[in-house]
């Protein structure tokens, strides 16, 4: 994963984090060899290809929700926007105005056999929180800069980040 970190005025901030992963992996090569055997167990028959379309049907529609960018704009007096990009090229994008905006914080989900540190937006009568970074999760010191720098915008507190704006 890479992370950087754009100030587009002194009252903006952008923070992108974006997925290295593959487009094509592992899963795909063993579909193809899949679908190569079943072609040879069953024959040319058009069983055989319905299953192969189907697989492969199902395989594009699941790389479609893989995500490949998320990115935090944070505004000075107007508010945040978080954007998620998938594979396919398709963006959900959601604004959440400043006056809405209760904290911004970093909180723990602790599972079974994970902690996992994630960023979150507490919003003024919504029962959830906005989850930054929800699908890629980056670590403690890229999630801290993002944190420091949109609190230094939102709540004009100072920035204490001194992590460097690029790195991977």
């Amino acid at each position: 994963m890479s992370f950087q970190c754009y100030a587009h005025a002194d009252n903006t901030r952008e923070y992108i984090m974006t997925s290295d992963a593959k487009r094509i992996n592992s899963y795909d090569f063993l579909l193809v060899l899949f679908s190569l055997s079943l072609v040879y167990i069953l024959g040319r028959t058009y069983t055989a290809y319905a299953v192969i379309a189907l697989f492969l049907l199902l395989r594009i529609v699941f790389k479609s929700f893989m995500v490949m960018e998320e990115t935090i704009l944070v505004i000075r007096d107007v508010g945040v926007q978080v954007k998620t990009v998938y594979l396919g090229g398709r963006s959900v994008s959601r604004f959440i105005d400043r006056s809405k905006i209760a904290d911004i914080i970093i909180n723990e989900a602790i599972t079974m056999f994970h902690i996992r540190v994630y960023m979150a937006i507490i919003v003024e009568g919504e029962d959830k929180m906005v989850v930054v970074f929800q699908n890629l999760l980056p670590r403690l010191n890229v999630l801290l800069q993002a944190y420091h720098g949109a609190r230094s915008i939102i709540f004009n507190e100072k920035d204490h980040s001194d992590v460097p704006l690029e790195f991977s």
